[in-house]
């Protein structure tokens, strides 16, 4: 291997990272709280890392020399990619609070010496997909990004529900895996090669075989409807720090390896953005309408998350059919806000899950007057994601609106009255969600014993939902900033 270590450095430093983090812990014993400690220190390195690659853009970027491997035949190569930079940069934050929340959600659990590891390296898994230019090694990586993510999502083995949403994760994500691998036989048939390094010039049959087999795969990992059957199950019983990182960053990031892919595989910009548009109606949809009734938070976030999922296709599928920057750059603006207020909401579900054991919605009516700062931070979370004016989503819904009508096609208009209808079907569980927290029922654990149920939150915990709160309102006050950095990034991506 040769070339610019720069360019691995920030997945050296994550996988190295995790290594060190587990010998450390297994030799001199180290507490939970010291070994999220350093496992934060890690991340924050890997965060200045690819912040430092971020200032570099104009000189890696478009340099072909600027790679670290090999070019020759059997060779890996590893080159900077604006987009994976940004959502690796989006999901080492979210790690950030994710291991720091664990600091005290883990206090519970002995077996919190594997933990922070696999949060590491399913993140150095996540960075190597996106800088890979290797077929075979996105593969690979992916597979061992569904590996990692299983084990977290069963951490908690002595649970039978959560071996099985660990396993239905395994055999799910393991299928579109499989589907990628059978990409990669056509491409190979008709190539000869597995390097991304340019579009084909004259695709043929089997190299939009292996497109159709490589999105079909992402589909999967990604949630999108009908391949959604597996995100109720696993985001609502794994630990709820591994539900809003899965939830915010890893399987939305997917959605961007598509065109990535598929578009130099030989499928055209129409072709794609057509399917995402039309399956992001149906996510939409499916999402808003199955969240109205359900009796479990987190159950409630994770339907909520395919919705969620449906904007994001919906923008990016707008900026692909009709070739609008400005559609990509608001899927991009809307990755990283969900990002923030999905981790938010489920890390403030675990609060109330961790001190009540339940994640009940009627038994946890009227929580938000006992827990006033997880009940802000679930507040903000839930009108964030509502779309409620002055907070991040809201400007994420109005960009993704007015690249929708600035599009001024009958297709963009029916897709843009079912986000829109979508929109408010959402408000109809959102909004009861939020006025249940200061209204105790009957059934609620809280209703006339307000005063002798008080419990005083961890830090650990208060520090990463207040941080997330203020990010919400920050981005939703002052998204200026916030857009540009995304409109720099979109300058830079190479589809």
């Amino acid at each position: 291997m040769r070339g610019l270590f720069i360019i691995m450095l920030p997945g050296a430093i994550l996988a190295g990272g995790a290594f060190l983090v587990y010998l450390l812990a297994r030799l001199l014993r180290l507490s939970n709280k010291v070994e999220a400690i350093i496992t934060v220190i890690i991340l924050v390195s890997t965060l200045l890392t690819l912040v430092f690659i971020y200032i570099d853009f104009p000189s890696l970027v478009d340099n072909p020399d600027a790679i670290f491997g090999m070019r020759e035949a059997g060779g890996i190569v590893y080159q900077v990619n604006a987009l994976g930079i940004f959502i690796l940069m989006v999901g080492v934050i979210i790690g950030i609070m994710v291991t720091l929340y664990s600091g005290e959600y883990l206090s519970k659990d002995p077996r919190f010496l594997l933990y922070y590891p696999l949060i590491l390296l399913t993140l150095s898994g996540l960075f190597g997909i996106f800088m890979s230019n290797n077929l075979f090694n996105i593969f690979l990586l992916t597979e061992f990004v569904t590996v990692t993510a299983s084990a977290l999502i069963a951490f908690r083995f002595y649970q039978e529900i959560a071996i099985k949403a660990g396993f239905k994760y395994l055999i799910m994500s393991s299928i579109g895996t499989m589907m990628m691998l059978l990409g990669i036989y056509f491409v190979f048939r008709s190539t000869g090669s597995m390097h991304l390094f340019e579009t084909l010039s004259a695709p043929d049959t089997y190299s939009r075989v292996g497109a159709a087999a490589f999105l079909l795969g992402f589909s999967l990992k990604a949630g999108v409807v009908p391949l959604h059957t597996w995100v109720p199950d696993v985001y609502g019983h794994a630990p709820s720090a591994i539900s809003g990182l899965l939830a915010g960053v890893v399987s939305k990031s997917m959605l961007f390896l598509m065109p990535v892919i598929c578009l130099r595989l030989g499928m055209s910009r129409i072709e794609l953005g057509a399917y995402l548009m039309v399956f992001a109606c149906l996510n939409m949809l499916v999402g808003a309408i199955r969240m109205l009734r359900q009796p479990l938070l987190r159950r409630f976030l994770s339907f909520s998350s395919i919705g969620q999922t449906g904007y994001l296709m919906f923008g990016l599928g707008i900026g692909l059919y009709y070739g609008l920057d400005q559609a990509i750059a608001a899927a991009l603006f809307l990755f990283l806000i969900i990002a923030v207020m999905k981790s938010l909401a489920f890390l403030s579900a675990g609060i109330y899950e961790f001190y009540y054991g339940t994640q009940n919605v009627d038994h946890l009516s009227g929580i938000g007057l006992i827990m006033k700062i997880p009940g802000i931070a679930t507040s903000i979370a839930l009108a964030g994601l509502a779309g409620i004016p002055l907070l991040a989503g809201f400007t994420g819904k109005w960009l993704i609106f007015s690249a929708a009508f600035a599009a001024g096609d009958i297709f963009a208009n029916i897709c843009l009255v079912i986000f829109l209808i979508s929109s408010v079907i959402s408000l109809g569980g959102y909004l009861p969600a939020i006025v249940k927290q200061y209204l105790p029922t009957e059934d609620s654990l809280f209703s006339g014993s307000l005063d002798r149920n008080k419990t005083r939150q961890s830090k650990w915990m208060l520090i990463p939902i207040i941080s997330l709160s203020i990010l919400v309102v920050i981005i939703g006050l002052f998204p200026a900033p916030w857009l540009n950095l995304v409109a720099y990034i979109v300058e830079w991506i190479r589809i």
